[in-house]
This record gives C-alpha cells, structure tokens and sequence, in this order.
C-alpha cells in the first residue's frame, strides 16, 4: 500500500514536471521565433489581391508554410536535422447514412496551410534547413467528370498548382508510390499530425509509410504544439475575417434577443440565429448554440434546445457563426418576458462586474489564467455579500466553494477553431494578435438549499469576444447589448417582432 502510495506521488511530480516543461517550452518558442513580427508585417507584406480563400491571399499561406518549417527545424530536436519532412491529411467527410454526408469541415491545420476545402487530399512540405529551400506537394483526388456529375467538381492536379499554388501536385492514390520515389533513403525529420480531425483513410496510408522498414529516415516527430504556436498570433486579413464572424454573430444575437417571448421552444431561437448568421454570409454556425431557459442553464453543455421558455425565467443563450473559416463565440443571458425580477437582475449584474474587472486588467503581458484567478476572486467577493457564504468561511474554503458556481475557466484561445490552439496553455503571456473569450458565468442550481431562495434556479454567462492589441483590448462583440438597462430597451414589450411564430 505505501509502495503504491509512493508511485503516486512520484507520478504525479513527474506530470507537474512535463506540464511547466512544456509550458516553459511554448513561453520560449513564442519568445524565441518572434512571432509577434507575424503581427506585426502582415499589414504591408500580404496585400496583394491573389486570395486563395476570402480574405486569404497567396503569399500568406506561402508565409505560414515556410514559418511552420523554420519552427520545426529549430526545434530542439528539429535543429539536429538538415532535412525536414511534413505530412498533413485533409479531414474525413463525415457520414450520416448511407451515401448522405454531413456538411464537410476542413481539419484546421490543413486548411491554415493549403487554403484547400476538400477531403481527399494529403499536403507535404519538404525543406531544407542549410539552404531554406521549401517545396509544397500537395496530393488530390483527380478530375472525373461522371464522379462529379454526382458530389461536385474537386480542385484536381493542375488547379493545385495553378491556383493553390503547389511546386507539384500528384493523384492521391499515387502517395506512397511518389514518396517512396522522392524521399526513400534521404536523411529526413519527417513530422506528422496524428489526430482525431485527419482523414482516417489518409492517416492510415501515412502510418503504413512511416512504419514500412523500407521507407528510410533519420527521424519520426509527432507536429505537436508547433504549429498552434504559429496560428496563435493572428494576421491582419485573419483579424479582419474574425471581426465579420463577430459582427455578424453580434447583429443575429441581438436579433434573437429582441423577438423572444413566453411560450417559444428554445429551438425557434437556435433557428432564428441560424436563419440570421446564414443570411449575413456566414457557412456554419461555430457549435451546437446552447439555448437554456430556466434551471437548464446550470447545465454548461445544455444544446437539447426543445423546452418551453417560461414567463419570469431567464434564457442563456451560447453561439456564434463561421465566416470563411474564422469564428465567434458570444454568450448573453436575458429575460424571457423582457423584463430582470430584482434577484436576476442582482446576479446578472454581479456576473457583469465581474466581467468588467477582468477586462480593465485584459492587457499584454497578463495571461488568461491570471484573468481567471482574478474572476474567481472576485465572483468570491461579490457573493460572500449576497449570502452565499458564511462570514467565518476561510479563504481556502472560499475559493473551493465559488468553483462550484463556475466550474470553467474565465475564457480561451479563438480563432478557426471554437477552443482554439488547445494544446497551448492559458499562462501564456497575452500578445497584440491574440484573440480570447471573456466569459464569467455564475450557476445556482434549483435544488441548492444553502444558497437564498430567490437566487436558485438561476444561470448566467456574459461572453465577448476580444482581440489584445498594443492600446489594450478591443471588443469585437461590443455592439451586442449586455447592459441590463440595454437588453430591456431592446426587448421592449414584444411590438416589434419581425417573425411569426407560433407559440
């Protein structure tokens, strides 16, 4: 028993030891690599008009290919090796039924890279750290004419190069053939990405590559976080695209809150977001919106959307919309009848200026964990005063207490991806370029008797989307109402609905 007891404690050293190993790994890439140039460039050295994809131009994506191979190749094992070679699958396109597919999302690294949106495709850079010679194959489906008739027309070889702009391009059923011929017995690194996004297919041919005893190479590399650490910092054209997923996000939301009323189903809320996001020019909705009336709002994942919303209750409502591959992610919270009860409206208002503090410290230098230690400090001492909490209560018990009213951190990284960049850690110093989340929530359950009566069965989260730059933080969601005194005007007494829904 104390041997087993003592492997636990030596484990648990050592993974504490490989978290701030890495943590401290990521701190010095972001330091060392200088990514902030990236940022801080982008402005003059990508405004051509050759866009690959909306936004998008052909030199942007040459620069991200060549940045990610000088990141490999200076990495600590990286910088062992003069030949580089990477490997990234296109993602799966997704089933639902027999031969009817779910709508294709690109794996987002692929797209960072290629600016191609289809499926069945492999893209490989080769790169040659003395010399800084980089050459981009991608691997396609080809052109077939009776196929597409049916599922659309592919890009094909000549389009990769023409208009993706690939030194070669080969059929995909060519790849380990090609590979075998090109990079056999030469000496390389060869990276890879093996995740649950990449095409399983695809990722299987890659493996059975790397794995063949015949396919020599010096070294085999998981991708890891290099790549995130890259996506990260965000470019002016990203930052612009972002700022239309916000804005069109921010004008759906404030339509959805202005037409709610008693005795709607929260799915007709999930569809007028939908209906509005779409209409505006954005392809997806970021997620699975989250519309929770009443008690269900304490539940953080709520996306069954098919209650009734209910006069005197509040409706917390998570979404946002993808705008040529760039997202937003906003939660507000408003009251059904359009009008806050004097409990809602403290909570609200509470989780609000919790908010507010945790943006006037939202600057360069000052990490998201940081951030969120401040929320939790300051969620403690707002509802310490409202009688959540006894007034003996130790500090210790305070902050083990408060958790249990919001159990997520204050925000995360935004940018193709919902949570994006994960495996980067939130005690990153913040930089001009970033983009996080900002959302305090706080969750009384209706069956919690320890807290005041009136407060229970309440759930709220406020959420923006903010970008840090050189002058502080700019809230691209800002035109949304949040103010209680904003949302009631917008709501007013129901005379301006612009949809007939029957309730």
């Amino acid at each position: 028993m104390k041997r087993f007891f003592l492997y636990k404690v030596l484990f648990g050293i050592l993974s504490i030891f490989l978290i701030l190993l890495a943590f401290y790994y990521q701190y010095e890439l972001l330091e060392t690599f200088n990514i902030l140039d990236w940022y801080n460039s982008s402005h003059s050295d990508f405004s051509d008009k050759k866009y690959v994809t909306p936004g998008i131009s052909r030199k942007e994506y040459a620069w991200r290919r060549r940045q990610l191979m000088h990141v490999l190749a200076e990495d600590h094992v990286g910088r062992n090796y003069d030949k580089h070679l990477f490997i990234l699958s296109a993602a799966d396109l997704k089933i639902m039924t027999n031969d009817i597919p779910y709508p294709f999302h690109q794996d987002t690294d692929f797209l960072y890279l290629s600016g191609v949106n289809e499926p069945d495709a492999i893209l490989v850079l080769d790169f040659n750290r003395v010399s800084s010679r980089l050459k981009f194959l991608l691997f396609v489906k080809p052109k077939d004419p009776k196929r597409e008739l049916w599922d659309g027309a592919v890009i094909g070889q000549q389009a990769a190069v023409d208009y993706f702009n690939a030194d070669e391009s080969f059929p995909l059923n060519s790849f380990t053939s090609m590979m075998q011929e090109k990079f056999n017995n030469s000496g390389y690194c060869v990276w890879y990405k093996n995740r649950r996004t990449s095409h399983a297919g695809n990722q299987q041919i890659i493996l059975s590559l790397l794995n063949d005893t015949n396919f020599k190479k010096k070294a085999i590399q998981e991708l890891g976080f290099n790549l995130q650490m890259i996506r990260l910092i965000k470019s002016a054209s990203e930052i612009n695209l972002l700022k239309k997923s916000a804005t069109i996000a921010s004008k759906a939301f404030s339509k959805v809150i202005k037409n709610t009323r008693p005795g709607m189903i929260e799915s007709n809320l999930h569809a007028l977001l939908e209906y509005e996001c779409r209409i505006e020019g954005a392809q997806f909705l970021s997620f699975p919106p989250v519309v929770a009336g009443g008690n269900s709002a304490n539940t953080l994942h709520y996306i069954n959307n098919t209650q009734l919303l209910r006069d005197g209750e509040l409706v917390l409502m998570d979404g946002g919309c993808e705008y040529h591959g760039y997202v937003s992610d906003i939660t507000r919270t408003w009251p059904v009848n359009g009008k806050f009860s004097e409990a809602q409206k403290e909570l609200y208002e509470l989780v609000l200026h919790v908010q507010e503090t945790c943006l006037k410290e939202c600057k360069e230098d000052v990490s998201l964990d940081h951030l969120h230690n401040i929320m939790m400090v300051s969620l403690a001492t707002e509802l310490k005063k409202l009688g959540f909490f006894s007034e003996n209560v130790s500090s210790a018990q305070l902050q083990k207490q408060v958790s249990q009213y919001c159990p997520h951190h204050l925000g995360h990284y935004l940018g193709m991806d919902t949570h994006d960049t994960p495996l980067l850690h939130r005690g990153l110093p913040l930089r001009p370029g970033m983009v996080i989340t900002m959302e305090p929530g706080l969750y009384v359950s209706e069956n919690d008797l320890s807290v005041p009566k009136k407060y229970r069965g309440i759930g709220i989260r406020i959420e923006d989307d903010v970008l840090i730059t050189d002058h502080g933080p700019y809230i691209m969601t800002a035109s949304l109402p949040k103010q209680v005194v904003q949302i009631e005007q917008l709501m007013g007494s129901f005379k301006n609905n612009e949809y007939s829904i029957s309730v």
